[in-house]
């Protein structure tokens, strides 16, 4: 529970003194805001022009980009910290984090809480909002528990992904951008009907990477639908335990990176 509380002493600093430079961060959440609002007015114009995408509604497909923006703006935000280890490796400065009575991963989740995120959050919030109020789901106990469930299950992914990349810095600082296909293309894949994806793609974000068992099964479940042939409509509220050996995966890389790294006398 010490270390618990450090770390939220950690990101309580971390917000002081983003919210020292208020214009700047109030420019950046509307920059974020604006992006992504430019981002969903091509999706809809992408439905005005086909109407339905494998039998999804435009509310429908809405309801699923507002739902996986909202878990990637948190899980985004919560793990700012993890993109600034490859300049802490470079510069020797990740010798003070292991010189500290803390475990490494809770200095590294705690030095940043990223607020100009609150942009992508505040765009999917919206527009999450918009779609259940279009498309009117007949929410059932099964449906919230599955969203609910979902929820902590995409942040979990997400947050383990950009910890693998993290993992990484410790080996290599060159092909860290790799990890972005599965961090950010993961959301952008989630954001639409898993259906209509060739197989592999379907795959790797069901299977091995399971994002679309944490945000397109959850919401297939709310709306009664099934999210694969042959899956049952209700097989959403179970799909998010995936995340729990994807967590376990990524944090037996983060050990893995922490003990491979040698000093650089920072």
């Amino acid at each position: 529970m010490g270390g618990l509380r450090i770390c939220l002493k950690l990101i309580a600093i971390s917000v002081q003194s983003q919210l020292e430079y208020r214009a700047s961060l109030v420019l950046q959440v509307l920059g974020q805001f604006v992006m992504f609002l430019i981002e969903f007015a091509a999706m809809a114009g992408l439905f005005a022009r086909f109407g339905s995408i494998t039998g999804w509604g435009f509310g429908q497909a809405a309801l699923l980009y507002g739902f996986a923006d909202i878990s990637f703006a948190c899980a985004e935000a919560a793990s700012g910290g993890f993109t600034l280890l490859e300049q802490q490796i470079r510069r020797g400065d990740f010798d003070r984090v292991l010189a500290r009575p803390l475990s490494p991963f809770l200095q590294t989740i705690g030095q940043e809480l990223t607020l100009r995120r609150a942009g992508r959050l505040l765009m999917g919030t919206c527009v999450f909002g918009w779609a259940w109020t279009t498309c009117r789901p007949a929410p059932t106990a099964v449906g919230l528990a599955a969203l609910a469930l979902g929820f902590v299950g995409a942040v979990a992914v997400f947050i383990s992904v950009i910890a693998i990349q993290g993992a990484l810095a410790f080996r290599t600082v060159e092909s860290l951008e790799v990890v972005n296909a599965l961090s950010y293309g993961g959301r952008a894949v989630s954001s639409y009907p898993m259906t209509a994806y060739r197989g592999f793609v379907r795959h790797l974000f069901l299977l091995a990477v399971p994002v679309g068992c944490s945000i397109y099964a959850p919401v297939c479940t709310l709306l009664h639908r099934s999210p694969c042939p042959g899956w049952p409509w209700w097989i959403g509220v179970v799909t998010p335990l995936a995340s729990l050996p994807f967590a376990l995966l990524a944090g037996l890389a983060w050990k893995s990176g922490v003990a491979r790294y040698e000093s650089a006398g920072g």
